[in-house]
């Protein structure tokens, strides 16, 4: 219920703050998916969720310290977070993830690892979010977020691509094989992006 009333309200401010914009929303799956966005803003896990349908919420990871503080856990606890530690292989946190995926619901994650907000096309993304798609065997969905969060200046633009699946190929490094993926998905969610649009800073 509480996510309920969130998305409702939250995304009646936030529509009229930044005039958000949804494209792509019929390339949504049903089911489990891992919903892959650039990321440079705090808010971009809120935003995320209001672009998404309410049945589409999703789950995402949130550094370790957030939920030694109370009132903050219990809030993004109901909001789906779950913590991760960063910075080492959190075997507990992937496992989390896997068992969302095979529960057929929609994991939210940024492949950059950290917020980009310059020159964000030439950063490279991580390989986790291609490792979970190989073990899970949920599609891959991109995402492109607009950068810049100026009330009424900014429009919150959110394009929702294509979902693809992770291919394996036979006898290849699973390094080598999630860097490819991750490169694939790199270009996958900047083709996104609109034509003209300039990066902003926050």
């Amino acid at each position: 219920m509480f996510y309920k009333f969130a998305h409702v309200v939250v995304g009646a401010i936030y529509r009229l703050l930044y005039r958000f914009r949804v494209t792509g929303r019929e390339h949504v799956p049903e089911g489990g998916a891992l919903v892959c966005v650039n990321h440079s803003s705090m808010a971009d896990p809120v935003i995320i969720a209001l672009a998404l349908k309410r049945k589409d919420r999703p789950r995402f990871m949130a550094k370790m310290e957030l939920f030694k503080i109370f009132g903050l856990k219990q809030l993004i606890t109901a909001l789906g977070a779950y913590p991760v530690e960063r910075g080492v292989s959190d075997m507990s946190a992937i496992r989390k993830t896997l068992d969302i995926l095979k529960s057929k619901n929609k994991v939210l994650i940024f492949p950059q690892g950290s917020r980009i907000i310059n020159d964000a096309e030439a950063a490279a993304m991580k390989n986790g979010a291609a490792m979970l798609a190989f073990r899970s065997g949920a599609p891959l969905l991109p995402v492109y977020l607009s950068v810049g969060r100026k009330v009424f200046i900014n429009k919150i633009q959110v394009a929702f691509g294509k979902p693809f699946l992770a291919e394996k190929q036979p006898g290849g490094k699973s390094s080598e094989q999630y860097a490819e993926l991750a490169e694939r998905l790199r270009r996958e969610i900047y083709a996104l992006k609109p034509p003209g649009k300039k990066q902003r800073d926050d």
